[in-house]
This record gives structure tokens, sequence and C-alpha cells, in this order.
């Protein structure tokens, strides 16, 4: 992977985990990207600083690698006070800028290799100068080499080793480390010496790091140093290299503070038991049982027997008296800027238990696995949902097409027969009525047209008439009221589901949606640093 897809990676990580690690951690993932960015826009030039304890020969050994002397010596106090750059090309502001390197020199390439190398030499790590310290913890973490320059006598200070060669375990393509002083050692002496430093940097997380032992006053090692330094500069990937160790440190930092879960999802089950909350905290049961009796009141009414359903008018529609089961037409539902409230109960103590059991269904399912942050994060998005819940899912139940504003066409066809049937009534009751009068006036009756077998039981018409339309009407508002029944529960279920669907719609938009928005960020966020490991 290359340097600008791991700061690609690393840039996605810390959108994603913004505010939720530690200040420091982020707060350096940040630098190393706007670092990063600064470096290479300052040009391919490799920067090698030269850092060391008081007496380590540094400066000699600046002076020799570059053929100058312009880094001043002293061998008992640290006579190097700010940091001093040479360049053996022309001085390239900007990169010297972004090091914040005042002191600027050129000089000529002691090789040709050396073109493109601007040198450093730092102020002594272990100065009494809390300035001097500052300046060489701030040159770590910038330049592109960094050799340390260790002595005979201190090569073991705990000092270097814990507070600078350590920490940089991770970074150990851009360290060499210099065995300076070697020819104040016999060839036993300084094996014995190197070998020990060796054990030393392996100790530290530093196998494999370049060993020299050098000498600025025989020149002893100086070549070969060069020649490393050299090789690095005209490979241009020095500075490419740090970053990207850079940017290792960053990735192992943020996964430390991610840690590693399996990322949690909110699936049919908990979507389901939410919705089964929330329908009970919006009142879908009640508008359930309200369209059930809407059902079976505008049904009776519609098939009851028309001379006495009158008295069913006297009783409000269920739906209705809750502001709900309105037809609602496509161009309405478009051009409607305001939505009617319902007229459901008062908001409860039972409501309020039931949003906050969906709240706690949801937080468990999705935050409780999530590392603290990231939890919190669930938390905060759902409470911010929690005061416009009671709204949004009035506003859902109010929006849900019910499907009950049009009646049934049997319900037609009742009314119809339930008319017809009445008519026979009236004929045949006014057929009797009449000849009873006509009889009593002695007068002969209009003929009855009897009905049956002769010989057997015979019935007139208008007796049919009569109590078949009587029987006939009591059948049929008996089985229009099963029907109505049968029609009402199937309504009630279709009109749950819509609903359900609605609350759905909600919970989905107003809660899961923000919530998982937490999960998607820490599952971005560790994916992205996965790339990077």
């Amino acid at each position: 992977m290359n340097l600008n897809d791991q700061l690609a990676y690393l840039n996605q990580a810390v959108e994603h985990v913004s505010g939720r690690v530690p200040a420091e951690t982020e707060a350096h993932a940040r630098h190393v990207l706007a670092h990063a960015g600064r470096r290479l826009a300052a040009g391919p030039q490799t920067v090698v600083a030269l850092g060391g304890a008081t007496g380590s020969g540094k400066s000699s050994l600046f002076n020799a690698i570059s053929g100058t002397r312009l880094a001043e010596q002293g061998a008992r106090r640290p006579t190097t006070s700010k940091t001093l750059a040479v360049s053996f090309s022309a001085t390239n502001p900007p990169l010297l800028d972004l090091l914040g390197v005042e002191r600027r020199h050129e000089a000529e390439p002691p090789t040709p290799a050396f073109a493109d190398v601007v040198l450093l030499d730092l102020p002594d790590h272990d100065s009494t100068s809390r300035v001097h310290r500052d300046e060489v913890d701030r040159m770590v973490g910038l330049v592109d080499q960094f050799v340390w320059v260790l002595d005979p006598q201190k090569y073991a200070d705990a000092a270097i080793h814990k507070r600078y060669l350590q920490p940089l375990a991770g970074h150990r393509e851009v360290i060499t480390v210099v065995l300076n002083h070697a020819d104040l050692l016999n060839p036993e002496a300084r094996a014995q010496c190197l070998a020990d430093v060796r054990r030393l940097l392996d100790s530290d997380g530093l196998t494999g790091v370049p060993l020299i032992a050098t000498s600025a006053l025989t020149g002893m090692g100086l070549e070969e140093l060069r020649a490393r330094l050299g090789l690095l500069a005209q490979s241009k990937k020095a500075a490419a290299q740090r970053l990207a160790a850079d940017v290792d440190e960053a990735a192992r930092e943020l996964d430390h503070a991610l840690g590693r879960i399996d990322v949690p999802a909110a699936g049919r089950e908990v979507l389901d038991r939410v919705t089964v909350e929330l329908s009970s905290a919006a009142g879908v049961p009640v508008v359930v049982d309200a369209v059930r009796d809407s059902v079976r009141h505008r049904g009776q009414l519609a098939t009851g027997w028309p001379l006495v359903k009158w008295i069913g008018r006297l009783k409000p529609d269920p739906l209705r008296r809750l502001r709900l089961g309105e037809a609602k037409t496509q161009p309405e539902l478009e051009s409607a800027p305001v939505v009617e409230r319902s007229s459901l109960p008062t908001r409860s103590a039972a409501s309020s238990a039931h949003q906050s059991a969906a709240l706690r269904t949801l937080v468990g399912a999705v935050g409780d696995p999530l590392p603290g942050p990231w939890r919190q994060g669930v938390v905060d998005a759902l409470r911010a949902a929690e005061p416009g819940l009671p709204d949004e899912l009035d506003r859902a139940v109010v929006t849900t097409d019910l499907r009950v504003a049009r009646n049934p066409a049997w319900w037609q066809v009742i009314r119809a027969l339930q008319w017809v049937l009445i008519a026979a009534v009236v004929v045949g009751l006014g057929w009797l009525t009449l000849n009873a009068v006509l009889g009593y006036l002695g007068l002969p009756p209009f003929a009855n047209y009897p009905l049956g077998p002769e010989g057997g039981l015979q019935v007139p018409v208008p007796t049919v008439l009569l109590l078949g339309g009587i029987l006939g009407g009591i059948l049929t508002s008996g089985l229009s009221q099963l029907a109505i029944n049968a029609a009402a529960g199937s309504s009630a279920r279709r009109a749950q589901k819509a609903l359900r669907s609605s609350v759905e719609a909600v919970a989905q938009r107003s809660l899961v949606g923000p919530a998982m928005s937490q999960v998607q960020d820490y599952a971005a966020a560790r994916a992205a640093i996965d790339r990077l490991l």
C-alpha cells in the first residue's frame, strides 16, 4: 500500500472516530495527517538529524560528514543551542520553515549522492536546558532519518533508551545508530562494545537497525555512513518511510482505542420488539379496536332493519371520535402542508413506559456491545430523538390509510334486500288489513291466492308476504351481523398491519437510523484501521 492510500485510510478513520477516542489519540492522528500533507508538499529532499548526548562527538561527526566546520564543538558542555542545518544544494525554505530551523547554511556535497540531503545538528538531548530537550523532542517527530550518536562511555544511558529509542521501535526504517569515538577502543573492545549496543537495541525493539562504528578524528565508518545516507537520499523514500511509520503508529493508537468487537446490528427481532413497544406508546391497540368497532357500527347502520337503525345513529362512530379513518387521496397527501393531530387519549405513564422500553431495547441491542464512547453516542442519539417521538408517532397514526372509509358493495345489496323485505311486510300487512276492513263492512275481500298443496296446508299470499318479510329480515340481519363481525376483524388486522408499518418507519427513521449511524461509524473506522495494520 502506498503512502497516499495509507493517509486516505487514516483520514477516514479519524473522521469516523472524532470525539469518541481519547483526545490525545485523535490529536496525534490529525497531526500526522496535517504534517504529512505539508511534508510531501515541501519537496523530496531527505532530512537527516544527528542527535546524541553531551560529549558524544555529535557536532564533530556532523562536521566530518558534511565536510564543513559549521558545528561548534565542545567536550564537556553542550555547544549546540539551536538546530543547525546544512543543505548540499539550494536551500529549501518551505522545508526548513516546516522544521522550524532558523540556522541555515549551504555547502558542497561531500559525495554526489548527498545533493538531496539536508543535515541537521541538534542540541544535546541530555542538556540541562529544557529548551534544548524540547527541541530534540520536537525534531524526533519531524525528521526523515535520525542518526543517534552514542559513545563508548554512555551508550547504555537509560535516558536515551527509554525516552527516545524504545518509543521509536515502530520507526526502525528511519533510525541509524553510530558508536562514535570508536578509535579509542582496541579492536576486541570495540567488537564487545558493538555487541553490547546491539543487544540493547534488540531489547529496545530495534532489531535490524544499522549500527556503525565511527570516528570523526580518524574517519572510521564515515564512508559507510555517508553511503547509507546518500542511498536513502537517492531513493527518495526516506520521507515516505518516515510518514508511513507515523501513520502506523497513529493507526496502532486508534486500534487500541477502538478495541475489537463483533459489530452489532438492529436485526428483525430487535426491530419487531421496538415496533411493538412504540405501537403501544402510539395507541395503536386503541386505534385497532376503534377500527373494529367502527366497521361494526357502520355495518349495522348499513344492513340493519331500516325501521329501527336510526337508534344506532345516536352512537358516534368510534374512528370519527378519534379523528381517524377519513379517506386520504394522493393529491391531498401531496398538497397538505399540515397534518391534523388525532384525538387519541392524552399521553399516559403507560405510553411513556412503552417508549422508554423501546429505547432501552435498542440501547441494549446496539449500544451495549460497543466501546464506552460509542455506546454513549447511541444513548445521546436516542435521547435527542426522544422528545419529538410522540408527535412523530401521532403523525404516523394520523397519516396511515386504514382502508375503512369505503363501505363494501355487499352492504348495499343487503340494504336493498332489507327494503324489499320491508316492502313485502307492508304489502302483506296492508293486504290482510284491507281484507279485514272489507269483511267488516260486508264487502267481498280481495283474493288471497293461497300457496301450498291442495288438500294440505295452504297459506295465503299476504300472510306469506308478512311472515316471510319479518322472518327474512331477522335472518338477513343475523347473517349480515356475522359477516360484519368477520369484516370488522379483517379490517382490524389490515389496520394493525398498516399502523405497524407506519410505526416501524418512524422507528427506523428516528431511532434505528441514528443508533446504527454510530455503529456504522465504528465499523467504518475499524475497517479503515484494519487496512492499515
